[in-house]
């Protein structure tokens, strides 16, 4: 580089360089930048460099060029650079003095300066000309000067904070449920720092009282509400801040430590079509056994294989003289079954097409006796009209409010000519005792039979329901629980030629529980109140719909005894072994399950607000605590076998979210975004698939044993049915709703 070209380049560096270490304030927050403007804009700081009594002391030493090359430029460095210090850390001043050339002048003399002189004061050092401590001595702007010519010069600015802006928020507290008409949530605290303090809550501003007092309300959806409060006055970073996760629900369920009851936990719909959809009963497979799709097209299937004749106790129906009758057997024939639901229960219509009585005895007519041998042919119908009632037991009852039997045609196959004659006669002795056995049977079936086999397999369905486990027991990272869930009938609900609805209620019971970690205000509840109706989808055969405070009841039983208080020390990996001495995981506050947000790609959130998360350092007395949230995606998993089983899957793509509360020394051993990560990673596949599992519920396992058949059809050894889901589940007013569609079978028994 020629001289000519280092002196135009020196030059060009004092101009751009007069202020030559800038403080990055944020436009706006502290006022203008004074490292981006001229000395003449300076007027808070007052005149640099006009006098002996800006530049220093009267007897500062004579600024004349020195021997050689006088100076050309001046530069100042403040060691450390910050963009604000409080006036207990000093900074250090060290100045370069130039030539044109650009060649250090390490004994040209200098002439400091602060302004304004409030501001602080320069404290040469000894041992360097060109080196001094800055004292503050007051918070605000302000810069240092030194001059190596009244007209060469170099500067730094600097900002004095001695405190930032602090925050004190009152409401909401880490963990708190707050329930109103209106959703929403009341954030109120309280922010010191001066004048210039703003509050931004989420992101928005909210007015601050003169007191620093402020208030505002937030729009809510029900479950855990991230509630992000920053005060900043405009300098110090990083801003005072405080994160909550608060549960917003129109009201609260109480629950206590023990025993949690659940109303209305699960209702069971089953539509006319299921009831009866009056489809013609298909003929056996090759094995025997019998499909149908609807409850009348069971009883179909299973009267066609009754034997009549075993309802009659004693086969013998007259004896003596001029009559004796004995029935060796009776067939039902074609039964067609036609059931209705009403306001009250439920209605039967049965007509046994061509149903056969076989008979043998004797009939005497004029001291002449006629055998009986042959049998008739008969088409009868019967109706019973039953309500379903809640029994002692928790399993639906049945009781007869009317019935009525008749015997549409009698047709007589005699073998003997003459006792065929007698029985077409009108009003004979013979075809009365045969009228007498028909309507007896079909009495029997439509009575006793059909009520009771209804009753038992409604029961044998809803006992399933009872003694549910729920549990965790060997798992090194998730802590045992043990519960115990029972449905039993509440209330069934049927409506005349729609259908019915049974609804059942829940109780959850510990099994073992130890205390709970933390107080609870209760189980919040998305709707109002519980009369809030599900969503139920039309046209459909059947659907079960699970309220969404059952699931949530159940959540809060499984934190109460300690689920989500774990020992995470073991999932350290090995390069923080030496960082980490320990880790602990606690969730302040019941996870819960909410209605995803709109446009979420899943139909429900999994919510955990507020886990504390403590880390443990070497020879650190306090450890450093985070909070963190968690939301993830919950996605149905339904089984088409022979019991519908509806699991809840936890996506494995959290959204998790940590901040650090407070730390055990001026520097955390991990960021709150690297713990997070490493959760994300370690912890919660495993806790995840916990959640999981106490998240499996077995919804309508129907299955009718042969002690329940055996009342009807001992030719069958049990009935079951198969689960068709034809739609997906759907979320809303407090509920999951799974439609459903049942296909019966009837399997024969062993011969």
């Amino acid at each position: 580089m020629t001289r000519l070209a280092l002196a135009a380049f020196v030059a060009a560096l004092s101009v751009a360089c007069d202020d030559t270490t800038p403080a990055p304030f944020r436009t706006g927050d502290a006022g203008p930048r004074l490292d981006a403007m001229p000395d003449a804009t300076l007027t808070d700081l007052g005149p640099i460099g006009g006098g002996p009594s800006d530049l220093g002391p009267p007897n500062a030493p004579d600024l004349g060029p020195p021997s050689g090359e006088p100076p050309a430029f001046v530069r100042l460095t403040l060691t450390p650079r910050q963009p604000v210090y409080a006036r207990s850390e000093p900074p250090r001043v060290t100045a370069e003095v130039f030539d044109r050339f650009g060649e250090l002048l390490p004994s040209a003399p200098l002439q400091w300066a602060v302004a304004p002189a409030a501001a602080g004061a320069v404290m040469p050092d000894p041992s360097d000309p060109h080196a001094a401590t800055l004292r503050l001595d007051a918070e605000g702007q302000g810069a240092v000067r030194a001059c190596a010519l009244p007209d060469v010069c170099g500067r730094a600015t600097f900002f004095v904070d001695d405190v930032g802006a602090t925050l004190q928020l009152d409401t909401p507290q880490p963990g708190e449920v707050q329930t109103s008409e209106t959703p929403e949530i009341v954030v109120a605290g309280t922010a010191a720092g001066g004048a210039g303090v703003r509050v931004f809550v989420n992101d928005r501003e909210v007015a601050v009282g003169q007191d620093g007092r402020f208030e505002t309300r937030l729009p809510a959806r029900f479950g855990f509400n991230r509630v992000d409060v920053l005060a900043d006055d405009g300098v110090r970073r990083p801003a005072a801040r405080e994160v909550r996760e608060v549960v917003w629900a129109p009201s609260v369920v109480p629950a206590g430590p023990g025993v949690t009851p659940t109303p209305d936990a699960l209702v069971l719909r089953i539509g006319q079509r299921l009831l009866d959809d009056g489809a013609a009963l298909p003929a056996p497979d090759d094995a025997g056994a019998l499909t149908a799709t609807s409850v009348a097209g069971l009883v179909e299937a299973l009267l066609a294989q009754l034997d009549l004749a075993a309802l009659l106790g004693d086969p013998v129906v007259a004896s003596g003289d001029p009559l004796s009758l004995e029935v060796a057997a009776a067939r039902p024939g074609q039964p067609d079954a036609t059931l209705l639901w009403t306001s009250t229960g439920l209605e039967v219509f049965l007509r046994l097409r061509d149903m056969s009585i076989d008979t043998r005895g004797g009939l005497t007519i004029d001291q002449t006796r006629y055998g009986l041998d042959g049998g008739v042919r008969v088409d009868a119908a019967g109706f019973v009209r039953v309500a379903i009632e809640p029994g002692p037991d928790g399993t639906p009852g049945l009781r007869i409010e009317s019935a009525d039997v008749a015997i549409e045609r009698l047709a007589g196959q005699m073998a003997d000519p003459t006792a065929q004659a007698v029985l077409d006669t009108v009003g004979s002795l013979l075809r009365g005792v045969l009228e007498g056995v028909a309507r007896d049977l079909v009495g029997q079936v439509v009575r006793e039979r059909l009520p009771a086999f209804i009753e038992l397999g409604l029961g044998d369905a809803l006992s399933s329901l009872r003694g549910i486990p729920v549990e965790l027991v060997d798992d090194a990272l998730v802590p045992p629980f043990r519960l115990v869930a029972d449905l039993t009938l509440a209330t069934p609900e049927p409506i005349a030629r729609g259908h019915m609805d049974l609804r059942l209620d829940g109780v959850l019971t510990p099994v073992g529980a130890p205390a709970p970690p933390h107080p609870s205000p209760g189980i919040p509840l998305a709707e109002p109140n519980l009369d809030a109706q599900p969503p139920w989808p039309a046209q459909v055969d059947a659907a079960a719909a699970l309220r969404l405070f059952t699931v949530n009841a159940l959540l809060h039983a499984m934190w109460q005894q300690g689920a989500l208080r774990i020992d995470a020390a073991t999932l350290l990996p090995e390069n923080l072994r030496g960082l980490l001495v320990g880790a602990q995981v606690d969730a302040l506050a019941a996870p819960l399950v909410a209605a995803a947000p709109p446009g979420s790609a899943f139909p429900l959130e999994l919510q955990l607000g507020e886990l504390e998360i403590r880390l443990f350092a070497p020879n650190r007395d306090t450890p450093d605590v985070y909070a963190m949230s968690v939301r993830a995606g919950l996605q149905f998993e339904l089984s088409d076998a022979e019991q519908l089983t509806m699991r809840l899957t936890i996506t494995d793509d959290p959204d998790l979210r940590a901040v650090l509360r407070s730390s055990g020394a001026p520097t955390p051993v991990l960021s709150a975004d690297v713990l997070a990560q490493l959760i994300e990673a370690l912890a919660w596949p495993k806790v995840g698939e916990a959640i999981g599992d106490g998240l499996t519920l077995d919804l309508v396992p129907f299955a009718l044993s042969a002690d329940t058949l055996g009342a009807v059809a001992p030719a069958f050894e049990g009935a079951r049915l198969r689960v068709v889901v034809p739609q997906a589940p759907r979320v809303g007013n407090d509920w999951i709703v799974v439609p459903a569609g049942l296909e019966f079978s009837a399997a024969p028994a062993a011969p």
